[in-house]
């Protein structure tokens, strides 16, 4: 999908290198500051002048905008994929939720209240519908239960994103979010244990 910024016609190679260079540097500047970071200090991050950066996004609404449906879309693909090659719901479901963490999920939290406009139904319609798709599938796996729901688990994932502001590193704070994640994913599969079993007996 296309994002504000792009342009009518096909990127270079070597363009679109740096504005993927620039979107993920933005991202974890937004995860580490919590807020929106200086277009200056994006540039140094990607490494590259603060004319390519301009060249790409000629505003910082440009710019945080092109972020957040970056990360929606990636977040969307990986949902994708995680349906597609897994070998049951609780796996897809799992795996995806740790790729949201690393695409920087948490940005899109962060980001929302600085944007002037925040209407993608699109984007919204599809991660809402592979969400629904994740817990399902786990949920026939037991994995979940019947009242817990995909716009919960990406919220919940998002809490986990949130920058902790106690002097983590990137690393650290990265780290302790899939920790957090995998901790919170057992508690619901074992909170869900007791209904998956009572269905088994209903059903033998």
């Amino acid at each position: 999908m296309a994002s504000p910024g792009d342009t009518a016609r096909p990127l270079r190679a070597d363009a679109r290198r740096n504005r993927r260079r620039l979107l993920d540097a933005a991202v974890e500047l937004i995860l580490e500051v919590g807020g929106e970071p200086g277009r200056d200090a994006v540039a140094r991050r990607a490494g590259v002048g603060i004319g390519t950066l301009y060249r790409h996004f000629a505003d910082g609404q440009q710019l945080l905008r092109a972020v957040a449906l970056d990360v929606l879309d990636r977040t969307i693909e990986a949902g994708e994929t995680a349906l597609a090659e897994s070998s049951s719901g609780t796996e897809a479901l799992r795996r995806y939720l740790h790729a949201a963490v690393d695409t920087g999920v948490g940005a899109v939290n962060v980001v929302h209240p600085l944007l002037d406009d925040t209407d993608w139904p699109e984007r919204r319609a599809a991660a809402r519908a592979v969400l629904d798709r994740l817990a399902a599938a786990a949920r026939r796996d037991g994995a979940i239960g019947d009242d817990v729901t995909g716009g919960e688990l990406a919220l919940a994932t998002i809490r986990f994103c949130r920058p902790l502001a106690i002097g983590l590193c990137a690393a650290d704070e990265r780290a302790l979010a899939h920790r957090q994640l995998d901790v919170f994913l057992d508690g619901l599969a074992a909170a869900a244990r007791p209904a998956a079993r009572a269905r088994a007996e209903i059903g033998a």
